[in-house]
Formats: C-alpha cells, sequence, structure tokens
C-alpha cells in the first residue's frame, strides 16, 4: 500500500547495568505518525492507516482508501467517510497501542440503514471494538477525550459506537437490546453508570454469535428512533417496548 508501511514494536537489549537481574528497558515508543491496523470483520480486509509519513510528510491516497475500507458491507457501496472519524479513529489506536481496532460497521447505504437519520448514512459513525479492551473502558475512554462526538454502548453486543457530531452538542445512549431485538434504551444511561446497572442487566435469549460476526450489527438505536418526539431533553421512541434515551440536545436524532 503506497505510503503506508506496518509499524513494528522492537524488544529493546537489557543494559549492561542491567543484565542478570531480568531487567531491560521499556520498548521503544511509536513514531508520532506510526501506522494504525484497522481489520473489518465482515470483509476480513485489514488497512494501515496513517496520515504522515515519518517525515511528517502528507500521505495522498488515504481518504480514498478509508473510505472503501470503510464501504457498506452489505451492498458494496463505497461513501464518503468523514475526515475527523478518520482521525479519532486514529487518535483511538494510538491510545490503545500495540491493539487493532476491529471494525463491524461503518458506512451504511440508506437501503439498509434502519434509522433514517443515521450518521452511518453520511459517513460519520463507526461501530469497532478493540481486542483485549472491556467495552466499558473503551465506552469511557471515548466520551472523556472527544467533544462533539456521539457515543453509544451496548452492555448485550461486543461494540461500541462513536460518531462526529461536528459542531452540534455531544451525546450518549445504552442500548440494553441483544442482537434482532427491539432496541431497549436506558432512561438515565448516566445514572446507570454510577449504579452499576450498565454492567449487570442482561436481557434474555440474547446471543452474541450474530454481532460478534457483524451480521445484526444494525439493531440497534436506529430500530427504535426512526420516528423520534422531543420531551423535555428527552427522546421518546412510539416503538412498543423501547424507553427513551437521554441525550444533551432534544433535537439528537442520536442512535444507529
Amino acid at each position: 500500500m503506497p505510503g503506508i508501511a506496518r509499524a513494528a514494536l522492537h524488544p529493546s537489549t537489557p543494559s549492561a547495568k542491567g543484565q542478570g537481574k531480568g531487567s531491560s528497558k521499556k520498548p521503544k515508543k511509536l513514531s508520532r505518525y506510526a501506522a494504525i491496523e484497522l481489520f473489518q470483520i465482515n470483509t476480513k480486509e485489514t488497512l494501515l492507516l496513517r496520515f504522515q509519513d515519518d517525515r511528517g510528510r502528507p500521505i495522498k491516497g488515504w481518504q480514498k482508501r478509508f473510505d472503501k475500507f470503510m464501504r457498506c458491507h452489505q451492498t458494496g457501496t463505497v461513501g464518503k467517510m468523514d475526515t475527523r472519524l478518520a482521525h479519532m479513529l486514529y487518535q483511538t489506536a494510538r491510545h490503545y497501542e500495540g491493539h487493532r481496532l476491529e471494525v463491524v460497521s461503518g458506512f451504511r447505504h440508506p437501503k439498509v440503514a434502519r434509522n433514517p437519520k443515521s450518521p452511518h448514512k453520511k459517513g460519520l459513525a463507526c461501530d469497532f471494538r478493540v481486542p483485549g479492551v472491556a467495552n466499558a473502558a473503551l465506552r469511557d475512554w471515548l466520551r472523556k477525550t472527544f467533544d462533539h462526538a456521539g457515543v453509544g454502548y451496548y452492555p448485550n453486543s461486543v461494540f461500541v459506537h462513536l460518531d462526529n457530531r461536528k459542531d452540534g452538542p455531544s451525546a450518549f445512549w445504552i442500548d440494553y437490546a441483544g442482537p434482532g431485538q427491539s432496541a431497549s434504551y436506558a432512561e438515565n444511561p448516566r445514572e446507570d453508570l454510577r449504579s452499576g446497572r450498565a454492567e449487570r442487566t442482561r436481557l434474555p435469549g440474547d446471543d452474541f454469535s450474530g454481532r460478534a460476526e457483524g451480521e445484526d450489527d444494525m439493531a440497534q438505536a436506529g430500530e427504535a428512533s426512526a420516528h423520534p418526539k422531543s420531551r423535555g431533553g428527552t427522546i421518546q421512541s412510539n416503538v412498543p417496548g423501547s424507553r427513551p434515551v437521554e441525550v444533551k440536545s432534544p433535537s439528537d436524532p442520536f442512535g444507529d
């Protein structure tokens, strides 16, 4: 791949002073421009992404490669992906150095996006996970790190949602639904985090195998927010059995 090189960690050699005591220097820190690894679990493709070479010069063509990698895996449609989202994913991978980001869903063609206001349709969102990192920890880091972003947490699934809200307010929601189930939102997601309910709640009939392979990655917020009505800082859904989710803006379409 032109302009992209795999970054590797090289173990350091123990210093003379530390020899014989089992001590060694810390691994050499990666270059500030090192590539990150993205893996698409549906297409089984890998993308090594960075924006500048080792000398800090801009790399041409990264956006085109990123767009193709993040294409709708159900229709094969390539959409224009948001540049800031790419940088958010890059920053996340650099934070979790040594881990690749596994993408479940990026761009979604309007034909397969259940939520008419889904940020996936506009190339603004990505559902992903970081192997070896708990989704709860990933969720908390994303919320703490990025302003003007949407973060969705799915305790009964295997990924976290991240989207770019540009100049709009940030949003956070919890959907307790499992694969194939209608969305089940936390009425107060922040309180559920504080009380620990977010980690304790498990719905009957959960089978993570579908979402683990990305086969049911759309059974999320979009299904319950197709026709939202705002009331007092929450988004109300008219889907039977669903519950409202707290957001920072009544008009926020949130969700997938």
